[in-house]
């Protein structure tokens, strides 16, 4: 698993996990803490950027595409405390029950591409 799929992962599991009353208190903290270690990096690159981490209430196939852009361009996959974090994290939410694995996503000259489920989508290409 890259980088960016290891913090993605994290960040889908952390946040999957977290809605949950039941969920243990690590996973949370974990979840902050990560959360909180990824900020500062797409805090620096804009306000958009950081939209995509605060964004994950809407279509999760938008939102994973748009934050892995996001946290390749701020070179938060190479920081090792935030992987470090991320590894923990992860561990924490399989512990609890949840699911961790994120599917690759190859988006290179790809035009109208919709993720998720339960979608409807028009495209009309020249």
């Amino acid at each position: 698993m890259s980088g960016v799929e290891l913090l993605v992962a994290a960040l889908m599991g952390g946040l999957t996990a977290g809605v949950g009353d039941a969920t243990s208190g690590l996973v949370r903290d974990g979840f902050v803490r990560l959360r909180d270690l990824v900020r500062p990096r797409l805090t620096a690159r804009g306000e958009e950027a950081l939209r995509a981490l605060e964004a994950e209430e809407s279509d999760q196939g938008v939102w994973q595409v748009r934050l892995t852009e996001e946290l390749i361009r701020s070179g938060a996959d190479r920081d090792a405390r935030i992987l470090a974090a991320a590894r923990e994290l992860l561990a924490q939410v399989e512990a609890a029950g949840g699911r961790t694995e994120v599917g690759h996503v190859d988006l290179r000259e790809a035009r109208g591409v919709q993720l998720g489920s339960h979608n409807t989508q028009h495209n009309t290409f020249n």
